[in-house]
């Protein structure tokens, strides 16, 4: 069983738009003009339909006829709105308000206006950058761009201060009042990874933008921003995981993401190249870093853990799956729909060790904070949980105890998607409480975000952790 908490990058990249590879091409047939306008009973409808579908898709809602008192008021305010003809944009930033109501990232409507994920012509009109979070709760660039016209260059990490005249702490708020997620943290961060996907569906910018950028030692600058620019990404994250020496007998593996659907084999050779120089090295002490990951699949995860590993493990200590009717098999063998279906976890979902010859048996530590989610989330749980790392860093934005196996559901009128999970996960060690992940050793965030202004090149939560494993020589 691929236990699959999928929540498949959004990023800049785009390389979940391909909705998850769960849509029919069917359903991404036929979008509505964005001029279309929707009447008032046609949004109705479309909300009783999301409403029913999380209903009896959920987990959560298993055996219920209604949802829990803050959905329940969160679509009884969307249809409240739905007092007059809209087109699909102001549409799409009404229903979105649903969002936050959920308290799971993996349930959502997604801010794709046609239905589907933006093809090249969309994306031209969008935003351009990538951007994330930092420690100290700024928005910054993700990545070195160049414009191609004229050779401007801009620099991972420059914060951003402002677009089109709106300052970003404002767009974060108005944003994250449409965003996904357990935590109003997580919220936040969530935006990111669909960045200009949500500016477009909630705010309607797309085209031409005004952008206000902080430059280190220097004064800020304005940039006017046309689709008809072309800029090249000159330096990007990583997407495969990436080993770096540190200190004497000691190394850094940033595991950037768990999404390996494009392409697995190329995952599984990034961490047996790194584990060969582990071993080759000799290195005693390991950092595993899942900051920002947002998961992906958790078979990904578990190529990792088996390194650690002398018999097999169990990721997760239950896991079920609410049926209906895309998932409960060829004639509902599986189940009748809606029902829950546990899997036998003594079959299912084991981690098998790797030869002895191939395991690593330094000391580990595993960084985290509040973007580590999804399949990340199961793979520090399960570090944790079964005594093979320590953690470190800050409480993940998620919940320890994660859904999963998204699917989606197009809304008859709008042909907005929207996804909802169907299955939920408790930690290893069984204990089934809602809540963060909690590091072993915390950093704060503020230590955090002072080491980065200080200009070194030292990471305080890297640091930190290799203190953690010095003393627990």
């Amino acid at each position: 069983m691929t236990m699959n908490p999928t929540r498949r990058r959004l990023g800049a990249a785009l390389a979940a738009t391909a909705a998850f590879g769960l849509l029919p091409a069917c359903q991404r047939a036929g979008a509505k003009p964005r001029s279309a306008l929707l009447t008032p009973a046609q949004q109705q409808a479309d909300l009783a339909q999301w409403r029913l579908a999380v209903l009896n898709r959920h987990p959560r809602f298993a055996g219920q006829v209604r949802l829990d008192d803050e959905l329940e008021a969160a679509f009884a305010a969307a249809q409240a709105r739905a007092a007059q003809a809209l087109a699909l944009q102001p549409l799409m930033a009404s229903f979105a308000r649903v969002n936050p109501a959920f308290r799971d990232a993996h349930t959502l409507l997604l801010p794709w206006l046609d239905g589907s994920a933006p093809g090249d012509a969309v994306r031209r009109q969008q935003f351009p950058f990538g951007v994330r979070l930092s420690a100290d709760g700024r928005l910054r660039l993700r990545s070195h761009w160049r414009r191609e016209r004229d050779g401007t260059d801009l620099v991972a990490g420059s914060p951003v201060l402002a677009i089109n005249g709106m300052p970003a702490e404002a767009l974060l708020q108005t944003l994250a009042a449409c965003s996904h997620g357990e935590t109003a943290a997580l919220r936040r961060h969530m935006l990111t990874v669909m960045w200009p996907q949500w500016l477009q569906a909630v705010l309607g910018w797309s085209g031409r933008f005004q952008l206000t950028l902080g430059m280190a030692g220097g004064p800020d600058i304005e940039l006017q921003l046309d689709e008809a620019d072309r800029w090249q990404a000159v330096q990007s994250p990583p997407e495969l995981p990436t080993l770096q020496p540190l200190a004497a007998g000691a190394a850094w593996l940033r595991v950037p993401s768990f999404d390996v659907d494009d392409d697995p084999a190329a995952f599984r050779r990034a961490v047996d190249a790194a584990f060969t120089q582990l071993l080759r090295d000799g290195a005693d002490r390991l950092v595993v870093d899942v900051r920002g990951n947002t998961g992906g699949q958790s078979d990904a995860g578990a190529e990792i853990v088996r390194r650690f590993i002398s018999r097999p493990v169990q990721p997760v200590a239950r896991a079920r799956e609410r049926l209906n009717e895309d998932n409960n098999g060829w004639l509902g063998h599986r189940g009748a729909a809606g029902t829950m279906r546990e899997f036998d976890l003594a079959r299912e979902g084991l981690i098998e060790p790797l030869p002895e010859a191939q395991r690593y048996r330094g000391r580990v530590a595993v960084l985290i904070d509040e973007m580590t989610y999804s399949a990340a989330i199961l793979f520090a749980t399960t570090m944790q949980d079964h005594g093979l790392a320590r953690l470190v860093g800050r409480p993940t934005g998620g919940h320890a105890n994660q859904t999963g196996n998204m699917m989606p559901t197009r809304l008859a009128h709008s042909g907005f998607t929207v996804f909802i999970a169907t299955r939920d996960f408790i930690r290893p060690s069984g204990n089934p409480s809602l809540g963060p992940v909690m590091p072993d050793a915390q950093v704060d965030a503020a230590v955090e975000a002072a080491a980065a202004l200080s200009g070194g090149s030292a990471d305080a939560v890297v640091q930190r952790a290799l203190a953690v494993l010095q003393a627990g020589a």
